[in-house]
């Protein structure tokens, strides 16, 4: 059961018309899968193997981010980080299910919360965000997904965020950002909206209350229940 403090379980303000979720560490528990196929490339290209546990700590940026952080490469070698990117990413999209579940609970929140509006901002490239969205059958749900290749851009800068907004066709105040990650928070702030920090995920809880969103759940199967205006 969720604690009332310093947690804080009712989203305070105005309504909600529709949400925009994070993928990994959020909809899907994916840590098995990208640990599997980025232990693979690195092993290949004659670098140390990753762990769980450090992939947890360094996933969330994007995967050329992912990769740096994994191979622990300098900045005077992009070509090899080119190569260990593309290949994680072959790996990943040859099999982008293995190790992967959805959290408990996930298709329940979706039918609870409609018929609001459902979009995924994900730093995952397109492609393999497709891939394991409809392997979910979430991605039918969605009116739209921004990945991280449709822009310059990834979280935390807001844009992705905006132009997810600006799909659905809904004000960013009326919009509830949903994320594992200080990415999703920081990145709704700056496009004014609110968030809601979970977690279940792979940020650490002391960091992510630091980034002080405007609702924490332990759980994504506690958002609906979290919907209903704050009492003073």
């Amino acid at each position: 059961m969720i604690r009332t403090a310093p947690f804080r379980a009712r989203l305070p303000g105005g309504s909600i018309d529709a949400f925009i979720f994070d993928l990994d560490g959020t909809l899907v528990d994916s840590l098995g899968g990208i640990t599997a196929a980025l232990h693979e490339a690195l092993v290949a290209d004659g670098l140390s193997p990753v762990t769980p546990a450090r992939v947890r700590t360094i996933v969330g940026d994007g995967p050329r981010s992912l990769c740096f952080r994994a191979a622990g490469l300098d900045d005077g070698d992009p070509g090899r980080v080119d190569r260990l990117v593309d290949d994680f990413l072959r790996r990943y999209a040859a099999e982008p299910v293995r190790g992967t579940t959805t959290y408990p609970g996930v298709h329940e929140v979706l039918d609870a919360l409609s018929p609001r509006l459902f979009a995924v901002c994900t730093n995952k490239g397109r492609r393999v965000a497709e891939l394991v969205l409809r392997e979910f059958a979430i991605l039918p749900r969605l009116r739209t997904l921004v990945a991280e290749d449709d822009l310059p851009v990834r979280k935390p800068d807001p844009r992705p965020l905006l132009l997810a907004a600006e799909r659905l066709g809904v004000p960013p105040s009326r919009i509830l950002v949903v994320g594992d990650g200080i990415q999703d928070v920081v990145a709704a702030r700056a496009a004014g909206m609110r968030s809601c920090a979970l977690l279940q995920g792979y940020t650490t809880r002391d960091v992510l209350l630091a980034a002080h969103p405007d609702l924490v759940l332990e759980r994504i199967e506690l958002l609906p229940g979290a919907m209903e205006p704050a009492r003073t």
